[in-house]
């Protein structure tokens, strides 16, 4: 990752930066409600069912998890929640952003390729609220330098729990402080400092934040529309590459920790493959039965690991998607469950966006069954699993302590622990010669949306679609992601 490790400090907008954010959010905001009543929505790959829409502190926009470039030895996992957030300054200090409070934000690793989690790490968030009577804002009214400081009147603190697949849990961080929303310049003039101070070490090895932080995905806007409609958007080379998340906040969860841990009994050479998703449980209850006899349980509401999953198979976003249809079903199941579906597997093995680019351009389909593509989404690329690339490099079957019997389909983000650290990213990952880079895992600086729609359209055995993915003449994107831990740039803030 190109690094900008020294950039410390809250960031900062000028005033023309602002009016410039102000006209985008306006934009953006615009976009989304036009998307979920129109299906025209260039926002869409953050909101990837129509449940997702209800219960934005519980949508998970995206997953990464690489080697971490600071320390070959420790792998880093990333998961993102509760788009758009608008910046905050001192005019809108009430805008607030926490993580929701009694659910369970959850990143699961997947060892054996049976689909079930092995190693789970569970985040769950309370509020302590400092305020006398609990009442007033919940920042201010004089500057917050520290987390400790009684000017941050609400703090939000979490429990880190790690989970084994036979049941132990074993209790990592207890009442850790979480970063606040950034409410800009006056009242946070150095919120670099303040995430900084919420950074905790892990017994064991390792390290966490819970942090909000810039929006981090760099979505090619262009490319929306071959996935919806067939066609690119707007008016390709010529208008901008319009990009209004990277002006946005999210909240995220950064882990890392020694590769040991996630690896099959604890051996990343021997045991390279491992499969990452994260997921956001809600309590709930079961209404066919008596409430009174009943604990409190956790029903999945998000979940996330390869992205751009409701595009690439199934072509929808929020206006084009019915609710309780496949992308909702998605949400609420395991990876283990994936391979029961047949609609999920129809879609894996005949995808929707090929189709509605040849009837809208004339670029014919690569053929049925789509084998490369069901790898691509459940296998890993394997050398003779039906991937394109024609080696070896993140299915489960390269570890050599699974057992081939218990492998499943599994919809996974899949990484190679063992793949060495590059001296040079590219941006489309694997498809440009990049091993590390998606899909194999994902960095904060991989695009998706190109290398997705080439893969879609049947690249590496057939034809480049290069062609489809003409260069704006301008791209407004996030800046590259640090270098050092935890990676994800300081949220934007204002005044």
């Amino acid at each position: 990752m190109p690094g900008i490790a020294g950039r410390t400090g809250s960031v900062g907008l000028s005033r023309r930066r602002l009016a410039a954010l102000t006209t985008a959010t306006a934009a953006l905001a615009t976009a989304c409600l036009c998307g979920q009543l129109t299906g025209v929505s260039e926002a869409g790959g953050h909101i990837d069912a129509p449940s997702s829409v209800l219960d934005s502190p519980a949508d998970l926009t995206d997953v990464y998890a690489f080697t971490s470039p600071d320390d070959a030895d420790m792998v880093t996992l990333i998961a993102n929640v509760r788009p758009f957030q608008v910046p905050g300054t001192a005019a809108n200090a009430l805008v607030d952003y926490p993580f929701a409070t009694g659910a369970r934000y959850e990143i699961h690793t997947d060892a054996d390729g049976d689909g079930a989690p092995d190693t789970t790490y569970r985040w769950t968030f309370r509020d302590e609220d400092r305020r006398p009577f609990g009442i007033g804002p919940k920042v201010g009214p004089l500057p917050v330098n520290s987390l400790d400081d009684r000017s941050l009147g609400v703090r939000q603190k979490y429990t880190l729990e790690k989970i084994r697949a036979g049941g132990s849990t074993e209790t990592l961080l207890r009442d850790a402080i979480a970063s606040p929303t950034n409410t800009g310049r006056v009242l946070m003039p150095n919120y670099g400092k303040l995430r900084t101070q919420a950074i905790r070490e892990l017994p064991g090895g390792g390290r966490t934040v819970a942090t909000q932080a810039a929006e981090a995905f760099k979505a090619d806007t262009q490319v929306f529309g071959l996935y919806t409609v067939g066609t690119r958007g707007p008016v390709p080379g010529w208008l901008p590459d319009a990009q209004p998340l990277s002006a946005l906040n999210v909240n995220s969860l950064v882990l890392q920790v020694p590769k040991r841990d996630v690896a099959l009994n604890g051996d990343s050479k021997r045991n390279p493959v491992v499969g990452v998703w994260a997921t956001v449980s809600r309590q709930g209850a079961d209404l066919g039965r008596s409430l009174s006899a009943q604990a409190a349980t956790f029903r999945q509401v998000s979940r996330q690991g390869t992205p751009h999953i409701a595009f690439g198979l199934f072509g929808s976003t929020i206006g084009l998607a019915r609710p309780g249809g496949p992308e909702d079903r998605l949400q609420a199941r395991a990876p283990k469950d994936d391979h029961l579906q047949a609609d999920f597997l129809a879609a894996t093995l005949d995808p929707v966006p090929p189709h509605r680019i040849e009837r809208a351009q004339g670029r014919k389909a690569p053929a049925t069954p789509r084998r490369d593509i069901q790898a691509l989404f459940m296998k890993g690329i394997g050398k003779d699993n039906g991937a394109a690339f024609g080696f070896d490099l993140n299915t489960h079957t390269m570890n050599a302590d699974a057992d081939p019997k218990r492998i499943v389909l599994a919809e996974e983000l899949r990484l190679n622990l063992s793949t060495p650290l590059t001296a040079n990213p590219k941006a489309y990952g694997v498809l440009d010669g990049d091993l590390q880079g998606f899909p194999n895992g994902r960095r904060l600086n991989d695009n998706i949306d190109g290398p997705l729609i080439r893969m879609l359209e049947g690249e590496p055995a057939g034809p480049s679609a290069a062609d489809l993915l003409p260069k704006p003449i301008v791209s407004l994107e996030p800046a590259d992601a640090q270098s050092t831990f935890p990676y994800l740039n300081l949220p934007h803030a204002g005044p």
